[in-house]
C-alpha cells in the first residue's frame, strides 16, 4: 500500500496544467486555463483548469477533480495506476507501506498470476494471428474474415486469429515456449482429461477479448465447419482476469469515440462490432449474446449515458432481447433502439446501405425504449384484455425502474395515450412497483420504505391537484450554503463578544447536527468532527471521494469577474472578506427560519388530530416557544444584531 506521505508528495508536485495539457489545448481566460472538454463533444470550451487551486472543472459535462482524478478519468487507470504513473512522471520514489508478511503473500500470488494469465493470452493472441496468416490451414479464417469485408488494418488492430483442428498444437507450442501447463489451463486455453492435454480452441475462428487497457483477457471463438453438434461461438472459461459478466466487447477500442460523441450503440455479435467499427461508427461495443448485467451496464456508464441498442426485425428476439434492459432504465440511463429491416442485421445492413445512409437511418429510427414497447406490442393486444393488461403491467413495471421523477410521468402521459389507459391507474400501478422495488433494495430500511410511500401519495394526488413541488428544496439550497462558507472560509476570524473565533466555531454554536436532512448532511458532520481545519484547496484534493465532489460543486463557478471591467465601468463589487459576514449571517439565520417554520407547520398538524387534553396542553406550550422564536428570527433577518468583523 502507497503511504500516505508518498501520495502527498506525489499531489504537490502534479501541476493539473501540466497533466491536462497533454491532452488539452489550453489558453489563459482570466486567472484560468480554458479548452475542450476531452470527456464529451463540444464545440464551445466550457472545460476549466484552476492553476491556483490545481483542479479542472468542465461546466458542460460536470466531470471535475485533480490531476489523479484526470489520470483515472482519461486513461481509465485504477486509483493506484494513477499515483504510479504521476510518480514517474515527477521522478518520485514510492514508498509502500508494510503489510503482514501473509497479506503480502496472498496479495503477490494473486497478481502473479494475473499477470501470467494475461502474458500467456498475449502469446495464445499473437500464436493465432501468425498461424491464420502464415499456415495453409489458418487461411480458412482468413479468407472467413476477408469474406466479412474486414480489411488487414481491422484484422491488425482486434488481433484476430485462427485456431487449429490440430487438438494440441498451441499447448505444444506453449509448453516448448517455457510456459506453464497450470497457467494454460487457469488462463483457459488448455484442459485435460485424465493423463492427456488438450487445445480448449479447435478449428475456430478467433476473437480477442480485451480489457479497458487493452490487454487479453479471453477469447471468442466461431466455428467455421458446419457441426450441428458443436456450439457456433464458445468463449474462454471464467479465470482470474476474465468475468463474462463484467465485460462488453469492444469496449476498449470504443470507449474514447463513446465518451467523445456521449452515445454507445449497443449490438449482439463480435463481427457487428469490428464491421461497423471498420466503417466510422466506432461508438460500439457487444453483449456478446448474453443478457445485460448490471456491471456491463456501469462499465459503459463510465463513459456515457446514452445508449442505443441495435436489433434485427424478429419481433420474438426482440422480446427477448429487451428482458434486460429494465436494468439499463434502473441505473438512470437514457436508452433507445434502433429496430433493422427483417432478416437484417447491423453488420449485413451497413455493407448493403454503406456508412452514410446506415448512421441515417439510425438517427431517423432511434425510438424511446418505453415508448418502443407501448407502441409495437399496442396493436397485437388491442382485442384482447388479457394480453393487454399483461403489456401494461410489463411496461409499468419498466417506468418503475427509471428513477427520475420527471421522465416517469413523461412516459406515463405517452403511454397513456397510446394504450388507451387512465394515467391515474398508471400512476399507481407504477407506485406499487416502486414500492415493492424499494422494499427489495431497502429490507432492512423502513424509512426508505416509508419515504417512498410519502412520494407516491405526493405524485398521485398531483393528478387530481395540479399540483407543483417546488423545483428547489429550500432546505438544500441552505443547508449547501452553510457547507460551501464552511470549506471556503470556516477558517477565517471573526470578533464574537470579546473573543475571536472561527468562522467554523461561530456556525457549529448556533446551529446542532440534527439541523441538517439533505446530501450536505455527512459533509457537515465531517467538517464539524475535524481536529484542525482544512483550506478550500484541500477539500479539493481530498482523499475522501464524496468530499472531493461536494467541494467541486460549491467552491467552482463557471464564471469570473473581470477587474478590467469593473474598473471601466466605474462599478463596485464587494468580493472575498467584505462579503463574508453578509452570506454566513443570511445563511444561518435562513437555515434556522426555516427550520423554525417547519416545526410550526409540524405541531399545528398535530394540535388538529390531538384528542387527549394533556397531549393538547403540551403542543399549545410548544407552538407559543416556536412562535417565540419565530419573532426572533424574524428580527434578526431586518436587524443586524451581530455583525462579524473580519480579520
Amino acid at each position: 500500500m502507497i503511504t500516505k506521505y508518498t501520495i502527498a508528495q506525489i499531489m504537490d508536485a502534479a501541476k493539473i496544467e501540466e497533466v491536462v495539457g497533454e491532452y488539452v489545448s489550453l489558453k489563459k481566460r482570466g486567472s484560468s486555463l480554458l479548452g475542450l472538454c476531452p470527456f464529451h463533444n463540444e464545440k464551445t470550451p466550457s472545460f476549466n483548469v484552476s492553476v491556483s487551486r490545481n483542479i479542472y472543472k468542465c461546466f458542460g459535462c460536470g466531470k471535475g477533480g485533480n490531476a489523479l482524478n484526470f489520470m483515472m478519468e482519461a486513461q481509465q487507470m485504477s486509483y493506484v495506476e494513477a499515483l504510479k504513473y504521476l510518480a514517474k512522471k515527477y521522478n518520485i520514489d514510492i514508498v509502500e507501506e508494510q503489510v503482514s508478511e501473509e497479506q503480502k503473500k496472498e496479495e503477490e500470488i494473486k497478481h502473479s498470476l494475473q499477470e501470467s494469465i494475461h502474458i500467456v493470452n498475449q502469446f495464445a493472441q499473437r500464436f493465432y494471428t501468425d498461424y491464420m496468416l502464415e499456415n495453409e490451414e489458418g487461411r480458412i479464417g482468413l479468407a472467413y474474415f476477408k469474406e466479412r469485408g474486414f480489411s488487414k488494418a481491422t484484422i491488425e488492430k482486434f488481433q484476430l486469429g485462427f485456431a487449429p483442428d490440430q487438438g494440441t498444437l498451441l499447448t505444444e507450442t506453449a509448453l516448448k515456449s517455457g510456459y506453464q501447463l497450470d497457467i494454460l489451463k487457469k488462463a483457459g486455453l488448455t484442459s485435460s482429461k485424465e493423463d492427456s492435454k488438450y487445445d480448449f480452441f479447435r478449428n475456430r475462428a478467433m476473437f480477442p477479448i480485451h480489457n479497458l487497457m487493452g490487454k487479453v483477457i479471453a477469447f471468442g471463438g466461431r466455428i467455421l465447419k458446419k457441426d450441428e453438434k458443436a456450439p457456433k461461438y464458445v468463449n474462454t472459461p471464467e479465470s482470474d482476469v476474465y468475468v463474462k459478466s463484467k465485460i462488453v466487447y469492444g469496449i476498449f477500442h470504443a470507449k474514447n469515440e463513446i465518451r467523445k460523441k456521449d452515445e454507445c450503440f449497443l449490438v449482439e455479435g463480435y463481427t457487428d462490432v469490428i464491421s461497423l467499427s471498420q466503417n466510422g461508427l466506432k461508438n460500439v461495443v457487444a453483449s456478446s449474446g448474453t443478457a445485460l448485467t448490471h456491471d456491463q451496464i456501469k462499465l459503459i456508464k463510465r463513459f456515457t449515458n446514452n445508449i442505443t441498442l441495435l436489433y434485427d426485425g424478429d419481433k420474438a428476439g426482440i422480446k427477448a432481447a429487451l428482458r434486460g434492459t429494465d436494468l439499463i432504465l434502473e441505473e438512470g440511463m437514457n436508452v433507445r433502439i434502433v429496430i433493422l429491416p427483417d432478416e437484417e442485421d447491423p453488420d449485413s445492413y451497413m455493407r448493403k446501405m454503406g456508412i452514410t445512409q446506415f448512421e441515417e437511418y439510425l438517427q431517423h429510427n432511434k425510438k424511446d425504449l418505453i415508448l418502443f414497447k407501448s407502441s409495437l406490442f399496442a396493436e397485437d393486444v388491442k382485442n384482447d384484455p388479457i394480453k393487454k393488461a399483461e403489456l401494461i403491467r410489463d411496461i409499468v413495471e419498466s417506468i418503475a425502474k427509471t428513477p427520475d421523477p420527471i421522465k416517469r410521468s413523461v412516459y406515463i402521459k405517452s403511454c397513456a395515450d397510446i394504450l388507451n389507459i387512465s394515467e391515474q391507474i398508471l400512476i399507481q400501478e407504477a407506485n406499487k412497483s416502486r414500492r415493492k422495488f424499494t422494499a427489495q433494495l431497502h429490507k432492512d430500511d423502513n424509512q426508505a420504505i416509508e419515504q417512498q410511500k410519502i412520494a407516491d401519495t405526493k405524485e398521485e394526488r398531483a393528478i387530481h391537484s395540479d399540483a407543483i413541488e417546488p423545483s428547489v428544496n429550500s432546505l438544500e439550497y441552505y443547508e449547501k450554503d452553510i457547507v460551501r462558507i464552511l470549506m471556503e472560509s470556516g477558517d477565517k476570524k471573526i470578533k464574537h463578544g470579546e473573543d475571536l473565533i472561527t468562522l467554523a466555531s461561530f456556525i457549529f454554536e448556533e446551529l446542532s447536527e440534527e439541523i441538517f436532512e439533505s446530501k450536505y448532511k455527512e459533509v457537515y458532520e465531517f467538517i464539524k468532527n475535524l481536529t484542525e481545519s482544512l483550506s478550500a484547496n484541500e477539500y479539493l484534493q481530498h482523499e475522501n471521494a464524496a468530499i472531493a465532489s461536494v467541494a467541486m460543486e460549491l467552491l467552482t463557478s463557471p464564471y469570473e469577474l473581470s477587474e478590467g471591467w469593473m474598473k471601466k465601468h466605474h462599478i463596485p463589487v464587494p468580493m472575498g472578506d467584505a462579503i463574508i459576514d453578509k452570506d454566513l449571517l443570511s445563511a444561518v439565520i435562513r437555515l434556522k427560519q426555516y427550520k423554525n417554520l417547519e416545526e410550526i407547520k409540524k405541531t399545528m398538524e398535530e394540535i388538529e388530530k390531538c384528542e387527549s387534553p394533556e397531549s393538547l396542553q403540551k403542543l399549545m406550550q410548544n407552538l407559543n416557544e416556536l412562535n417565540k422564536q419565530k419573532k426572533l428570527i424574524n428580527a434578526e433577518t431586518v436587524t443586524v444584531i451581530y455583525r462579524p468583523e473580519i480579520k
